[in-house]
């Protein structure tokens, strides 16, 4: 049997960090192994435990700030993934967050369903919030390559993706958006090219942390 994911809860308020345990180990692959009130205090901590993820609150307002804690812990703990918690849901906090090296962000207003997938995802690239739009993804994805943001994908590309995403095959696709199977690799190619993958993997990886597959 596969071991328990460890987890290190780091936010200032008691109560929050007793719900966030009790929700979480209502999972029996998820176990908390410590807390800490602070990024001072969740330092040292994660320093000995160790853990496989350390969820982090992103405003507090004693001492260091979550996004600072983050890039000190991602130096302390680089095989340790550091999700951050926050209640700021635009897209310029969240660049901000992403830009310390976290590896995904996840908004306190979603469900814990979201939080526990965002525990799950393993992937090269960090997990965004299922709130934030397709585009806004793709270009926060782009931004932290250094590269020059695309287009968008359009709406028809969108679709196919997500059809793509759930499993679907080209002729599928076609059937349930009345198009031939050429067009619908077509819109794969170009989906492809704007998003900067190559193979169907990596398709698959980026479409699953912009949110277009279900939660399972």
């Amino acid at each position: 049997m596969k071991d328990a994911i460890s987890i290190v809860l780091v936010d200032d308020h008691e109560m929050v960090r007793q719900g966030l345990r009790l929700v979480l180990e209502e999972n029996t692959h998820l176990r908390v192994v410590g807390e800490a009130e602070s990024g001072e205090a969740a330092l040292p901590l994660c320093t000995r435990l160790q853990p496989d993820v350390i969820l982090l609150d992103v405003h507090m307002p004693q001492g260091m700030d979550g996004i600072t804690a983050a890039a000190h812990l991602k130096q302390l703990c680089p095989s340790t993934r550091v999700i951050i918690l926050t209640m700021f849901d635009d897209e310029v906090h969240v660049e901000r967050m992403l830009q310390s090296g976290v590896d995904g962000v996840v908004f306190k207003r979603d469900a814990v369903a979201e939080l526990v997938q965002a525990i799950d995802f393993v992937a090269d690239v960090p997990y965004l919030p299922q709130g934030l739009s397709a585009p806004t993804k793709e270009r926060l994805y782009k931004s932290l390559r250094g590269e020059r943001p695309a287009q968008p994908l359009t709406p028809r590309e969108t679709e196919v993706l997500t059809l793509i995403a759930r499993g679907y095959t080209s002729r599928e696709i076609g059937e349930r958006l009345f198009i031939g199977i050429k067009t619908v690799e077509t819109h794969r190619k170009h989906i492809m090219d704007r998003l900067g993958v190559s193979t169907r993997a990596d398709l698959m990886t980026v479409a699953r942390s912009m949110g277009l597959t279900p939660a399972e």
